[in-house]
């Protein structure tokens, strides 16, 4: 049903400026994600954008930008910066901060949560190929809209 939906760990925000120069630099690009449809300020929102279904959307280790953020308004704003590419992004409303998705007890979640592309199937969790989206390298701007049981 919705199974192995969202559970999170807390990992690095961004891509780390390197302290020497490589010999060759890949180019990035700014990914910007504005999560909406919140329907409180309570708790934190925690983010992860995957390169592939491998772990997503909950494996914070398997991301490749992970970033966990306060709730001061009705919108939340994520930014970072990666190689152009093919990515899925999610996001847990994590209500009570304990990095994971609270359940009832028949599985379904207590707790908001959304991914790109912003598929809404009922009976099971959003699939990476759902998620998938392009990133250019002019960069790209997208909104999760967050849903609730």
């Amino acid at each position: 049903m919705l199974g192995a939906l969202l559970v999170f760990a807390h990992s690095a925000c961004a891509a780390a400026e390197p302290t020497t120069a490589p010999a060759s630099t890949q180019a990035t690009a700014t990914l910007t994600i504005t999560v909406k449809d919140l329907r409180n300020h309570k708790g934190q929102l925690i983010f992860g954008v995957f390169k592939t279904a491998d772990g997503f959307p909950t494996e914070s280790k398997k991301s490749v930008n992970w970033q966990v953020s306060k709730i001061d308004a009705n919108t939340v704003t994520f930014t970072c910066q990666l190689p152009p590419g093919r990515y899925g992004a999610s996001v847990l409303h994590d209500e009570n901060k304990n990095n994971q998705m609270d359940k009832n007890i028949a599985g379904i979640p207590k707790e908001g949560y959304g991914v790109t592309n912003n598929p809404k199937p009922k009976l099971r969790a959003a699939t990476f190929e759902e998620s998938r989206f392009d990133l250019p390298a002019e960069g790209k701007t997208l909104e999760i809209s967050v849903q609730y049981f």
